[in-house]
């Protein structure tokens, strides 16, 4: 699915390779429009519409990922696109139409996918996996207002018809059986835009919880979701060919396809690119915010 070109884009110069003093933001705008691996995508991801979280995943649906020379870009330069990050979250737009980057011309690992990023202005899900390859947990006092305005703003176009929904970029995700081939197109694209918005916004509170996760932070890991998470992971473990492994012993050869992980937290062994549905709740976002601001206040 194309999508269409903005001409004015060309400004953004390519080869941003090297990193100047001054220059994490134009860093930041290059990985973001030109991430460099890109899949095809056929369909889109469906949800229900009570959307669960998925632990600990970004649920984005369009095949833009950072190639290999990216992600050498990234980590060679964690101090300054943690500080581009922080700000650009500050100034993030949610009345802001996202103006697309034009088609990647010199994709690096090209996987019979259009070869588009998304603007770095907007709130994407490169941004967040940025976050979690960066392991930014400096970047938590931002994530919590982004999340806190994202609430607000989902709320009020909930509330009142004629407010318009948030806008986020880059979630290619739709609700189970919504559609309606008689529904005004005005009104299904304002509902398909808070639904992205809600999807967006449980993917915030998912990167908060990682990146206190990855710290074995003990506020976090007394959270609802942890305890659903490892539960759902007891449950996986006695399934199917998970079921076969025994924690301890060498991954057996004919399980290798499945590429099993060992959870650090739990030590309950798991398919790399699977994940646990969460029922959202109000108290388990509380709850996630409530350790987050523990973080902040402990690590000034």
């Amino acid at each position: 699915m194309k999508r269409s070109l903005w001409t004015g884009w060309m400004c953004l110069a390519l080869p941003l390779l090297v990193l100047p003093a001054a220059g994490q933001d134009a860093l930041l705008d290059k990985i973001i429009s030109y991430p460099g691996s890109y899949s095809q995508v056929c369909d889109v991801m469906s949800m229900p519409e009570d959307i669960p979280y998925q632990a600990f995943v970004i649920s984005d649906f369009e095949g833009a990922g950072f190639s290999k020379s990216n992600q050498a870009l990234i980590d060679k330069n964690r101090k300054p696109l943690i500080k581009a990050v922080r700000a650009r979250l500050l100034a993030l737009d949610f009345s802001r139409k996202p103006i697309p980057p034009l088609e990647d011309p010199k994709p690096e690992e090209n996987m019979d996918g259009d070869a588009f990023g998304y603007d770095p202005a907007s709130l994407n899900p490169l941004l967040l996996r940025l976050i979690r390859r960066l392991h930014a947990i400096e970047t938590l006092p931002e994530l919590l207002l982004v999340e806190q305005k994202l609430v607000k703003q989902i709320a009020k176009a909930k509330n009142d018809s004629k407010a318009a929904p948030p806008v986020v970029s880059g979630w290619l995700v739709h609700e189970q059986g919504s559609y309606d081939e008689t529904e005004d197109e005005a009104r299904r694209e304002r509902k398909i835009n808070l639904f992205h918005a809600r999807v967006a916004q449980r993917d915030l509170v998912m990167v908060m919880a990682v990146l206190m996760r990855e710290k074995s932070y003990p506020a976090y890991l007394k959270t609802s979701i942890e305890s659903a998470y490892a539960k759902g992971l007891k449950i996986q473990s006695k399934q199917g060919d998970l079921a076969k492994f025994k924690s301890g012993e060498p991954i057996p050869e004919a399980l290798e396809h499945l590429e099993i992980e060992i959870d650090p937290i739990t030590r309950l062994p798991h398919a790399r690119y699977s994940s646990v549905k969460i029922p959202y709740t109000r108290q388990s976002r509380d709850e996630i915010r409530a350790a987050a601001e523990k973080w902040i206040t402990e690590h000034p």
